[in-house]
């Protein structure tokens, strides 16, 4: 069953002077705001005080980390002009009148401003000399700024400045880790030189970029991949050259661990074995929650076997 309301429930925070107070409704339930979770995910103990009785302790809690904006960047192939397309936590876009910030030359921000359409355009020849990575920042009316990290902008290219000539495929190859080889090939089977950028879709729109190195490939790691088998369009930059016209291809789901469960016939008792996308096991001390009774999960210690055991009288 679920707590009454005005319940008050404490969860990890940005550190432990600064846990996070959630009160419960009506439902049995309470919110709260992306803007106010920690940075990263953040591990503990929680506590949940329920009106007129003492506080109780509840071990093993994580608060998940706030999701932040997006900034997509992507440039024309003819003209060099770049097209600047910030995205709310949801895949949204923002409201016109919506002011962008990008690195620019000499640390000095290019701004953009957000028409209709949710994009906004940098023309060429206000690009910087040189590919610039820093930190974007989305600034909504109204609303205080946000910033977002890794962006980088595109450096300015003259007309003369060489096209990539257009893959003949790019191929992914996923290892039994979930991590995926990107190797571009060009139309006669050889590969593009190291330090050519390839990129790929990736979730809600986002493109996902990787660096080719001395053996023509490049590695995603799966962390990084989509939830789910992204099919579209991908090119690939030679160093000092324009991007190539873009090519078919699927970028892959990344793969997730599994846990089994084997029950005894003869005492009931479950083994529970946690397992990583590529089949290997955990360290001893990880800890697996399997659903309980009532709502309440069943959690096990991984032992040096990279198992745990469950007796069948705590089982549902």
């Amino acid at each position: 069953s679920t707590y009454p309301p005005g319940t008050k429930v404490e969860i990890p925070g940005k550190d432990k002077d600064h846990p996070i107070t959630v009160t419960i409704g009506e439902d049995g339930k309470g919110k709260v705001p992306n803007s106010d979770l920690p940075e990263g995910k953040a591990p503990g103990t929680g506590k949940i005080t329920e009106p007129g009785k003492p506080a109780v302790e509840v071990p093993n809690v994580t608060t998940p980390a706030h999701k932040t904006p997006t900034l997509d960047v992507e440039r024309d192939p003819e003209t060099g002009d770049v097209t600047v397309t910030p995205k709310k936590p949801d895949g949204s876009t923002y409201p016109p009148g919506t002011t962008v910030e990008i690195p620019g030359k000499d640390g000095k921000p290019i701004t953009v401003t957000i028409g209709e359409d949710g994009k906004g355009k940098v023309p060429n020849s206000d690009l910087p000399d040189v590919e610039t990575p820093g930190t974007g920042k989305i600034i909504e009316p109204g609303k205080p700024a946000v910033e977002v990290p890794n962006v980088t902008t595109p450096a300015k290219f003259t007309p003369e400045t060489p096209v990539t000539e257009k893959p003949g495929k790019i191929e992914i190859t996923q290892q039994p880790n979930g991590n995926a080889i990107v190797t571009p090939k060009k139309p006669d089977g050889t590969t593009y030189p190291s330090g050519s950028r390839v990129e790929i879709p990736g979730e809600n729109g986002t493109t996902i970029t990787v660096t080719i190195g001395d053996n023509g490939s490049g590695e995603v790691p799966n962390d990084n991949l989509p939830k789910t088998n992204v099919p579209g369009t991908g090119t690939v930059t030679e160093p000092n050259k324009k991007p190539s016209q873009p090519v078919d291809v699927t970028t892959p789901a990344r793969k997730t661990p599994t846990i089994e469960l084997d029950q005894d016939p003869e005492t009931g008792d479950v083994t529970v074995t946690p397992k990583k996308p590529d089949g290997s096991t955990y360290p001893p001390g990880t800890t697996v929650e399997i659903p309980g009774k009532d709502g309440n999960p069943i959690i096990v210690t991984i032992d040096k076997e990279g198992k745990g055991k469950v007796p069948n009288s705590e089982l549902p």
